[in-house]
Order: C-alpha cells, then structure tokens, then sequence
C-alpha cells in the first residue's frame, strides 16, 4: 500500500524547496515528490501521514568521522588527560594517542554504539566511519546507517604493511558491517609511508573497494611533507618510536604528494583538506576527488580555515564530516552546518552548505542511489523537523543553516522505518 507523506515544507535538495509538500511512498521507494495539492488528487487511495508544521527533507550525511571515540571526553576524564594551554595540532594527536593507548579494548564497541545512537537522533542517514580497532564493528550489526566503514592502517615499513593488508584482506571479504560496506583508511601523509600509501591504493583498486586518506590538514603536515621538518618530526615521530625514519623531504605540498602516491582518485575520499594553494585544487579537480570539511575541528585544533573560494573555482565537490569528539562537541551534522554558515560567512551560501551535507556526502560515500536526495525512484529516505516557529518559506534555507536544528529532529526514516519512533 502506498503512503503519502505530508508537512508544511518539503526540501528536495536538488530541486527547489515546495510549500505544503507531499512524499508519495510505495515499496519502501519514493514514486513522486510535488505538493500536497496536485498528490492528494493523483494518490487518493494512499495513506496519509500528516507532519503538519513541520519540514521534511532528505537525512544528512556525516562524510568523515570516528564513531570509535564517541566516549573520548569521558575517556579524557578518567586518565587526567589534558592539553597544555598554547598547544597545537601535534600536541594534540600525542594527547590522542596517551588516552587510546591507556584504554581497555573492549570499550571500543560500545563507544561506536553510542555514536551510532547520537548520529541517528541528529538526522544522520549515512556516515563514513573510520575503525582503528576492527572488532569493534559488530556495533554495527543492526544498525540502519548506511554508508562505508573504513578500516585503519598506518606504518612506515612497506613490508609490515604488507602484512596488515592482508589481515585487512580478510576482514574485507565480510564486504559489509551491518549496512555499511568496508572500505580502507590510510591514515595520513605523515603516519604512512609513500610506497606503502601506494601498495594500499593498488591493493584496494584490485579488491575494489573505497579508500579514505586524511590530508592536508594542518601546517605541521605542510612542512612535514616539503622539508622532512616541524613538530610532526620533532615531537611525534620520537614519541612513537620511528626516530630516524622521517622520510627525506618531498619537496611538494600534500596533495602533490599524494598524487605522486596514486591516491587521487575518485574512489579515495579525503578528509579536511584545508592547507591546498590553487594548483592543488587543479589536481585534485582533475582527479575527480570529493574532500569532506570538517570546520568545527579545524577550528578548533587551529589549523586554519577551508579555502572554499579555490574549491569551488576548481570544481571539486565538497561534503561535510564532524570528525570526533576528541576534537568536537558533537556528531551532529546541523551543529556542523550552522558553525560553518558562522565561521565561513560570506564565502558559503546556504543552499551550498545543505548540498554539501546531503547529495554530495551520499554521492562520496556510494549510497546517492538511495539517500541524499528526495526524488522519485529513490529509498523512502527522510527527516522531518518541527520547530517551535516555522520560518517564513523564502527564509527556509537560511533557517536550516542556523544554530538549534538538531534539537527539532522529530522523526528519521530510514528504508521506510521511523528509527527514532519519535511522537
């Protein structure tokens, strides 16, 4: 039996927005979006669900985070763990690391549950997750999230890393955790050796399967990679134990270096990407890379600001991610846009912001056949907000930008399912 879906104000994505929209809904796929007027006429026989003052609109996406260290600020706490007032990026990540390094490995699982949890009461339908510790996937069994888990890997000798890979290989073979397909996550350009950064790139085209590399992030990773110098060098790598194994300068940016490591391509999605000069964004257009912004994590670390100007004259799509909660407040993905309305004033409209945080997030993440987009032919995909005020229609899209969005997810439907079972 059908069932048409009815609320105040509709949100397509890639359409424009309708007024008194209607959802038409049979076999858990959409079969037309339009308005409550023209649909009640054509879908006489369908059930109705009313949402009233409400706005329905496709699930966001959250491209980059780590569900793993949802409990990370509890995780904090417990070990007395903190950062030095004046700290940078790399102060950071040895904080990161002295937290995980203490911790049980069984209270990985149900860190990822809780995030999975917060992901869904904020409107999130899909993620892309990434898994340093792999047992931890079973969390995902039941989970409705789609998208794709990508499992770490990081190490400087190639050899070692031909052994991780195939343990990697292994895992892989299951294809799926829960609704999410596994991928593989190169950490970064810092923690990976450029021939083993390669040997993952080929290892994956071959299995095909996604990759996922964080690049670009920070100017400690742009003298790193140029000159072989800064804090990664001094701080970090002693700190690990690879003394003496800093590579010999590249004499090139990030993303130059990636390039030259075979991992721009369009089935590696990269994270932050916020140190890039105009002829990065050219190779990475080329290359048909998407790069997920994090802008609260950025922001908070201080490793600068997106450079959305260079993206968007080159043409790479941009999506949006939260990162973790070690260096946010929130996985939600509203909390993420209305910050980046905020802190990127002026340079991102608001229509851009909900594209990047839907339709380009599901297209990055390989789930654009279902979610990202309300449109016929796709999953009976959506999330329906009901604020205390409407806004006026023609300031619908400034008000889905704003602070307080996440509060007003009242109901999250995932393949034809309310998830959150909210009244």
């Amino acid at each position: 039996m059908s069932t048409l879906f009815l609320a105040r104000y509709l949100l397509p994505i890639t359409a424009p927005p309708i007024e008194d929209g209607a959802l038409l809904v049979d076999g858990g796929r959409i079969l037309e979006v339009g308005t409550r007027q023209s649909m009640t006429a054509t879908a006489s026989g369908a059930a109705v669900i009313d949402f009233g003052d409400a706005i329905l609109l496709p699930p966001l996406v959250n491209a980059h985070t780590h569900l793993e260290l949802t409990h990370f600020p509890r995780w904090r706490a417990e070990a007395g763990e903190t950062i030095a007032p004046g700290g940078d990026f790399v102060d950071w990540i040895l904080h990161v690391i002295r937290v995980k390094r203490g911790l049980p490995l069984d209270r990985f699982e149900s860190s990822v549950a809780a995030g999975i949890a917060a992901s869904l009461a904020a409107g999130t339908g899909a993620v892309g997750d990434i898994l340093s510790y792999f047992p931890a996937r079973t969390a995902y069994r039941h989970s409705p999230l789609k998208g794709r888990l990508y499992l770490e890997t990081l190490g400087l000798d190639p050899a070692q890393g031909r052994q991780l890979l195939s343990r990697i290989g292994t895992l892989l073979d299951e294809k799926r955790a829960g609704q999410l397909r596994l991928g593989i996550a190169p950490h970064s350009s810092y923690s990976i050796s450029a021939e083993y950064l390669a040997q993952i790139i080929d290892f994956a085209r071959r299995r095909k399967v996604a990759t996922t590399l964080h690049l670009a992030e920070a100017p400690a990773e742009v003298s790193f990679i140029r000159d072989s110098s800064g804090p990664l060098a001094d701080k970090l790598y002693p700190y690990v134990g690879w003394q003496g194994m800093a590579p010999p300068p590249a004499r090139r940016s990030p993303v130059a270096w990636a390039e030259q490591c075979g991992a721009l391509v369009p089935s590696c999605l990269l994270a932050h990407g916020v140190q890039i000069d105009a002829d990065d964004a050219a190779r990475l257009a080329r290359a048909g890379s998407t790069v997920v912004c994090c802008p609260r994590s950025n922001a908070r670390l201080g490793v600068g600001r997106l450079p959305v100007e260079l993206y968007r004259a080159a043409g790479v799509p941009l999506a949006l991610g939260t990162d973790s909660l070690a260096s946010n407040e929130t996985l939600s993905v509203w909390d993420e846009i209305a910050f980046a309305r905020q802190w990127l004033s002026g340079k991102i409209a608001p229509a851009e912001l909900l594209t990047m945080a839907t339709i380009h997030g599901a297209r990055a993440l390989g789930v654009a056949a279902d979610q990202g987009e309300l449109k016929a032919g796709l999953g009976c995909n959506f999330q329906v907000l009901k604020p205390a005020e409407l806004p006026a229609f023609a300031e619908l899209e400034e008000f889905l930008c704003a602070p307080g969005r996440t509060a007003e997810v009242a109901s999250l439907f995932l393949d034809a399912w309310d998830v959150l079972q909210k009244s």
